[in-house]
């Protein structure tokens, strides 16, 4: 079924034509999602860049503003009096103690108002002491910010930022420091240092909510390139090493705010202030087509859902084809083979019903008609058996009476007698029994009256032997069929060697296992060859001859056994006899009811 299924998808015009409308709405269902893909993928990408950029940009917006206000913050205090006052020597110590208050208000109101700090110190050169609004007043050489002020007064800058994230000293490392110079107000030196903490923790904390990926990060680099806050959990030296190849790619990219490299995707942002900071992004290509991967295969299960859905109808449509087209083709070649009979009523409304109703209607009218042929056939086919039967009566009639007639010439009135005791029964037999087939066995017993009737003409002994198959002494024959048979073995054989005794066997017997052989077999003189020849040819062709009664066998064999029976004559040379041989078809035999045989010798 399956394979008569696929046969008929490929060849059935029905199915390529649904399959066609198929493809025809599949490609451009493929490329309307193609570009749905594209564009979406475009779209989202473009989004995800802008969005990347944005964060960069209002990350480095807060950072300059921050830095803004502490450089505020720095020149506001560089000219504040508090500042200047403290930063004088005191006459007394009630005084010292009065300014430090007031430098120490001041600095955590400042403290205060930018809020990221955190601290504010103020170093006097004249009292070598570091003023902090969290540590106390200490001396220089005691003060964790020593080697800042250091490094500043061998400076020539005025303020600087400064971060050292690579120390040893975990204070200097976890901040950075703006420093600015306070001079004196004719500029001839500078009589202290303004140090403002910004803690890296708070830079930390800015970029903390930011949410790149899992593979992405922000880094905030110093104008060094060195890192002083990023969302990357990686360790320092790959960090170090992502972000050489960022400054690298940004220069190579002579400066680009969004550039790929090593297929990742970099924005940049550097601060045009004071201090050089960039801002950094990175996410991973892969990270960010995610989005666009998602989108591309949600649309691409989608087409292949709709596609397979698409073929799922376009299946089950032709099947639906298939089955009253497969009926139909069942049905045509049942009548083909000859089989009218077969009437298919569970065909579909639609125009292969009206088809099959169609056919159900022929088949129906050809099997009337068959039926009316088949019985002209057998009418005929009786009436040519009739026939034939009619045909040997008279000869043997006209035998038999030419023998009465010479027992009363010569007045032997007891032969006269028993020959037509012989004849009344023959009569009876072939007048009295209107069926054309009769059992072996009663054609047995017409031919021994037939024989006994010959001894009383003929002065010789006829011997009869019958070697008859058990399973063949009920198998129906034509009747009068071995008569005409017998006769020819004796007139033409047994009577012509002019011997005192012939033998005549009569077979039934398996032949092949389809055939089965009924054979009559003399020892009379037999015939020549080209007589041999001659009555073959004369049995293959319908004129007529003198060998009525073989002829007549031959055709009433062929009428009722059908063209696959045989009938044969054999002789191998003069005086051996002569062996006529008919073949039946097994399936063409029928046997009767009652069985009736008979075996031995007359």
């Amino acid at each position: 079924m399956r394979v008569s299924f696929l046969r008929f998808i490929r060849r059935s015009f029905f199915v390529k034509v649904i399959f066609i409308l198929f493809l025809v709405s599949a490609i451009p269902l493929s490329i309307f999602a193609y570009v749905t893909v594209h564009v979406s993928n475009q779209t989202v990408m473009a989004k995800v860049n802008a969005l990347n950029f944005q964060v960069v940009n209002q990350l480095n917006e807060q950072i300059d503003n921050t830095m803004v206000r502490i450089q505020q913050l720095s020149n506001q205090y560089g000219l504040s009096p508090v500042i200047t006052n403290a930063l004088n020597a005191k006459d007394s110590y009630f005084d010292y103690v009065i300014q430090m208050q007031e430098l120490l208000r001041t600095l955590d109101t400042g403290k205060t108002t930018i809020g990221d700090i955190a601290d504010i110190s103020i170093y006097s050169v004249d009292s070598g002491e570091v003023i902090s609004t969290t540590d106390s007043i200490a001396p220089l050489a005691q003060s964790r910010y020593e080697e800042l002020i250091h490094s500043m007064e061998a400076s020539n800058k005025a303020f600087q930022l400064i971060d050292t994230p690579s120390t040893e000293n975990s204070f200097l490392a976890d901040n950075s420091f703006f420093m600015r110079k306070l001079t004196y107000s004719n500029g001839t030196g500078y009589r202290g240092m303004l140090i403002i903490t910004l803690p890296k923790q708070a830079l930390q904390k800015a970029i903390h909510n930011i949410n790149l990926g899992p593979d992405g990060a922000v880094y905030i680099v110093t104008s060094e390139n060195k890192v002083i806050a990023t969302t990357s959990t990686a360790s320092s030296t790959e960090i170090s090493k992502r972000i050489e190849q960022a400054i690298e790619g940004w220069n190579e990219s002579k400066h680009s705010e969004q550039f790929v490299v090593d297929h990742s995707l970099f924005s940049i942002k550097q601060s045009g202030n004071f201090h050089k900071w960039s801002v950094i992004s990175e996410i991973p290509v892969d990270q960010l087509s995610e989005s666009a991967r998602f989108i591309t295969r949600t649309a691409l299960i989608l087409l292949m859902m709709l596609m397979l859905f698409g073929l799922i109808g376009a299946l089950v449509i032709g099947y639906n084809l298939y089955r009253p087209l497969q009926r139909l083709k069942r049905h045509m070649r049942s009548i083909q083979q000859g089989n009218f009979s077969n009437s298919y009523s569970d065909y579909p409304k639609n125009e292969i019903g009206e088809l099959g109703m169609m056919l159900n209607n022929m088949a129906f009218r050809l099997n009337t008609l068959m039926e009316n042929l088949q019985q002209s056939e057998e009418l005929k086919r009786r009436s040519e058996i009739t026939a034939l039967q009619a045909q040997i009566n008279p000869h043997f009639l006209y035998n038999t009476l030419n023998t009465i007639s010479m027992f009363a010439m010569l007045k032997d009135y007891n032969k006269i007698r028993s020959m037509l005791h012989r004849l009344i029964s023959m009569l009876r037999y072939s007048m009295e029994n209107y069926a054309q087939l009769v059992p072996l066995s009663g054609e047995l017993h017409y031919i021994t009256d037939y024989i006994a009737m010959l001894q009383l003409r003929y002065d010789c002994q006829i011997i009869v032997r019958t070697e008859i198959d058990e399973q063949l002494k009920g198998m129906l024959i034509p009747k009068l069929l071995l008569q005409p048979l017998i006769e020819n073995s004796l007139f033409h054989g047994i009577f012509g060697k002019e011997t005192d005794q012939g033998t005549i066997v009569v077979r039934a017997v398996p032949f092949t296992e389809e055939t089965v052989m009924l054979q009559i077999e003399d020892d009379g003189l037999g015939l020549e060859p080209d007589r041999l020849e001659q009555l073959r040819r004369y049995i293959q062709h319908e004129d007529r001859g003198e060998s009525i009664g073989i002829k007549n066998v031959s055709e009433r064999v062929r009428l009722l056994f059908g063209e696959q029976s045989q009938f044969r004559i054999e002789s191998n040379a003069q005086g051996e006899g002569t062996i006529v041989s008919i073949l039946i078809p097994r399936h063409r035999l029928e046997f009767a009811k009652e069985e009736h045989s008979h075996d031995g010798s007359i």
